[in-house]
Order: structure tokens, then C-alpha cells, then sequence
């Protein structure tokens, strides 16, 4: 069994909505939970350790001193923080490399909030930089140049604010933009080495992974190999959208492969859930989540980690088809 720690994003167990339901999927009272009920209930599931959070400018979200309180109380820590830098109309043409002057100086300043509110709640979390909302969606519309080095000149500046303080650079093919300017993982670690600040790294998102027709595995080996995988995000999709579906709904092998990277590389931080369970009960859904990876993680073990990686430099498809149906389906 590894040290990984199971978080979940609270920003998705709220209402869910989409262009065809904009009303929203849950019952209209859901909108009246408060936050420290919604830990209570991540609490109760008593399979986490910490809840994925975002800074709000008002409420319980806007005070760190009350957030630890109500954390503490329910004996979880924050994993990360969120910057909202994209559920704005004024982000619609980016945030930190928007070629607004002034978007970007509103961008900035909002993220320096939220890394002086990291700074204060307890285990000092990571600031997730997911900048959804920066790329470009037409031919002849972007100076990409410029954009790319808006970022980098952006991110270095957050990340000297304060270097205590993590950020992680979360790679995504598309949406809302077209095309994302961190579009995979690969991408980000190249901005991680052009940032050049050890506190800057990224996060792994399984479903923008999967959704970019990518391997998780091999991402998490060369974000290791850098020194730069701060954080997991888990989900599931059918590699045509991000659809943020149950972990481990649809895969099994692809998991138990990325566990074993896991455990190769020693990464002992969280492993978020962040699905988004339109219609599900959706603690339910998070807790099925977390209750698969483990047992994906048990896996390691049936199978037995050396063996795995003997299996592996062997390079014998038939004989790893073979080697995990008889491990777990005994």
C-alpha cells in the first residue's frame, strides 16, 4: 500500500450544470449548503484526508483563520487551492496572458490573493494554476509568441511572491478555449523549465490525459523524473471529452499502470477526485472513486511490484494480460 493521500474538489459537489441544462441538475436547495457541511460530509465518507478548495470573496471560502477551523474540526487539510481566473465573463480572453494589459494585472492580483490566502491556512496547500480560459479558439487571432511568454513572465512573478507557496501548471487539451495554452503535461513541464523556480510544477488531471490520448504513467515518470509532479487529479472518460466520470468507471489496467508509476517514483502528496456527477449522488460517487484507486493500489501488491517491473522490461503483452487477470481475478 503507498502513503498517497485522497482529496476531493469541492467546487463540483455543488450544482452541476451544462449548455443543455442550465438550471442546473440538483435540487435548487443545494446551492443553501454551507461549506462546513459539505466537509462534514466529505468527513463522513471516512475514506479522505484533505478537500480541494477555492477562494471566495465573501463567506466561510473568504476567511483562511475560519476554513482551518472547520478543516481541522473534520480532521482534513486543504490539498489545494483554486484560483477562479475563468467562471467570469472578464476572463473570457484569458487571464495571465491575456493580451488586455489590464485583464492580466486583475488576473495577477486576484492569484496573489488566493497564494496570501494559501499562505494561511494550515500545511500551506499548492495554488492550482488550471487557466482554462487562456488560449486562443481561431486561426489568425493570437499572437502565440507573446502569449507564451505573457505565461512565463506571469508565472515566475507568482511564483517569487512567495516561494514557499507551490504552484502546479494543470495541462489540458481544450475547454472552454479550443485549444488550451497548458494543453498536456508535457507542455507544462516545458513552462516549468523555462519558469525556473522549484516551486512551480505541475498537476496531473487523469481525465486530461486520457481526453489528450495520452498515457497517465508515462506522464507521472517524466513529471518525476524533473521533480515536478505536485499533484494528481483522478477521474475517468471515454477519450473524446473531459467528462469527469467516476474513477475507475471505465478503466482498470491503465490505472493499476499509473499506481505502479506512482509507487515507482515514490510520490506520497494527494490524489484528488475531480469528477463532475451530474446526476449521481455525488459524495457517493467520490467515495466509489476513492474505494477503486485503492484497490488499484492493492493491486501492486497481488501482482507484486517486482514483478511488475520485470514485467515490464520484458515488453510481452500477453503475458501482462495474462499476469494481471490472474492476479485479481482469482
Amino acid at each position: 500500500m503507498s502513503n498517497i493521500k485522497y482529496s476531493a474538489i469541492i467546487g463540483s459537489l455543488g450544482q452541476t450544470c451544462d449548455r443543455f441544462m442550465k438550471c442546473g441538475y440538483k435540487d435548487p436547495d443545494i446551492d443553501k449548503v454551507e461549506f462546513a457541511d459539505v466537509i462534514k460530509n466529505l468527513e463522513m465518507m471516512q475514506v479522505l484526508k484533505g478537500a480541494d478548495l477555492y477562494q471566495a470573496p465573501t463567506g466561510p471560502l473568504s476567511d483562511p483563520d475560519l476554513v482551518n477551523e472547520i478543516l481541522t474540526k473534520s480532521g482534513l487539510e486543504a490539498s489545494s487551492v483554486l484560483p477562479l481566473v475563468f467562471g467570469e465573463r472578464r476572463w473570457q480572453k484569458g487571464s495571465i496572458s491575456a493580451a488586455d494589459p489590464e485583464i492580466r494585472s486583475q488576473a495577477m492580483q486576484l492569484i496573489k490573493q488566493n497564494i496570501d490566502f494559501n499562505a494561511k491556512l494550515v500545511g500551506n496547500p499548492s495554488v492550482d494554476l488550471w487557466l482554462g480560459q487562456d488560449g486562443f479558439d481561431y486561426p489568425l487571432q493570437t499572437n502565440y509568441t507573446r502569449q507564451w511568454d505573457y505565461l512565463i513572465k506571469n508565472v515566475r512573478e507568482l511564483a517569487d511572491y512567495n516561494p514557499k507557496i507551490n504552484l502546479t501548471l494543470e495541462g489540458k487539451i481544450r475547454e472552454p478555449r479550443n485549444r488550451c495554452l497548458v494543453d498536456t503535461t508535457m507542455t507544462a513541464l516545458l513552462m516549468c523549465m523555462e519558469i525556473d523556480r522549484p516551486n512551480v510544477g505541475v498537476a496531473i488531471d487523469t481525465g486530461h490525459v486520457f481526453y489528450a490520448q495520452q498515457n497517465v504513467a508515462q506522464n507521472v515518470e517524466i513529471a518525476a523524473k524533473y521533480g515536478k509532479l505536485f499533484m494528481m487529479h483522478a477521474n475517468d472518460n471515454y477519450n473524446l471529452w473531459d467528462d469527469d466520470m467516476i474513477v475507475g468507471s471505465l478503466r482498470l489496467t491503465e490505472y493499476i499502470e499509473m499506481f505502479y508509476a506512482l509507487r515507482k517514483v515514490g510520490y506520497e502528496g494527494f490524489m484528488s477526485v475531480d469528477i463532475f456527477p451530474y446526476r449521481e449522488d455525488q459524495y457517493e460517487a467520490t467515495r466509489q472513486s476513492v474505494l477503486n484507486m485503492k484497490k488499484y493500489d492493492d493491486a501492486i501488491d497481488l501482482i507484486g511490484f517486482e514483478n511488475m517491473g520485470a514485467m515490464i522490461e520484458e515488453g510481452d503483452p500477453n503475458k501482462m494480460v495474462k499476469t494481471v487477470r490472474e492476479a485479481i481475478f482469482k
